[in-house]
């Protein structure tokens, strides 16, 4: 028998654990027909930790609180007891759980892109990478966004029950089995917390003109800095040099053109601050991973 544990945390999303239930007893019924192994979901809570072994722990994703940045202690000693032996899968805002026990250390791991900073300062000695919806390395899986339980339940039906099952489970819910990527939907959210009043002011400044050409002299001096000093005082404060801040804006501000508007790409491209349009869909493409008229295609309605 292949069993597999689903805890049921505080604060965790009713609709993750129902689908991820749902899915599995579909999976079940699969390998019932063809006389394949008993697979068996288990949901538990944090009060109701069970003392057997499972292939594989799902930790689901939280919707509308931040519970789990304070995972209840007995869990986190439940896992780190499991690890060795066992699967360990979350989804989105779940990864913190795993983080709390250790055991995303050393690994390249996946979360919301909203969560992106608070997962790397909770986990520091893990590689955080939101362009990916779903990381596997060794016996840690993680998964980005909110509804990628489903693509975390696809993977775990793939390495446990094989392609076939999965492709089937998936025609079945009417979803795609393919790879996708976060990176297609995350929004540049600047950290602007940080406490350094002059790069706050300039980064107003910036979010205000980023369609104009960028002169690092001319903000430097608004903000009375030099311009050594405003530059690495910039990147320390919000991750960015100044022309990377400035073109994650553009290229935000294309993708709302791209999904809102009809406009021809080279005019978007000029309208938010690139006169060769060539070089803006390349850079496009490496900030989102499609083309501009993939992207539209994907998320226009």
């Amino acid at each position: 028998m292949m069993q597999l544990i689903l805890i049921d945390y505080p604060g965790a999303s009713l609709a993750a654990v129902a689908g991820v239930q749902e899915m599995f007893s579909h999976t079940a019924r699969l390998h019932k027909r063809d006389a394949l192994a008993p697979i068996t979901l288990t949901t538990v809570t944090a009060a109701s930790l069970p003392k057997m072994q499972a292939e594989a722990v799902i930790l689901p994703p939280a919707f509308g609180n931040a519970q789990y940045l304070t995972p209840p202690p007995a869990v986190i000693d439940w896992l780190r007891q499991r690890a060795d032996d066992t699967i360990m899968a979350s989804a989105c805002a779940g990864a913190f759980y795993l983080a709390a026990a250790g055991l995303l250390d050393g690994h390249r791991v996946t979360t919301h892109w909203g969560l992106e900073q608070m997962l790397r300062d909770h986990a520091p000695k893990a590689e955080v990478d939101i362009g990916e919806i779903l990381i596997r390395e060794g016996r840690v899986i993680t998964a980005g966004g909110l509804l990628s339980w489903v693509d975390l339940a696809l993977e775990l039906i793939n390495q446990l029950c094989g392609p076939e099952i999965m492709r089937e489970v998936g025609r079945h819910f009417v979803v795609d089995t393919g790879r996708r990527e976060q990176r297609y939907y995350s929004a540049f959210t600047p950290p602007t917390q940080h406490g350094d009043g002059p790069i706050k002011q300039a980064q107003a400044l910036i979010e205000r003109t980023f369609t104009a050409p960028i002169r690092i002299s001319e903000l430097a001096r608004t903000v009375a800095l030099t311009e050594r000093t405003f530059l690495r005082r910039f990147e320390r404060a919000t991750g960015h040099t100044p022309l990377a801040y400035v073109q994650h804006l553009r290229i935000q501000s294309a993708q709302r053109g791209l999904e809102n508007t009809n406009a021809a790409i080279d005019q978007i491209a000029y309208a938010v601050g690139y006169e060769n349009a060539n070089a803006f869909r390349k850079l496009f493409k490496r900030h989102t991973g499609l083309s501009p008229s993939q992207y539209r295609q994907r998320l226009k309605r």
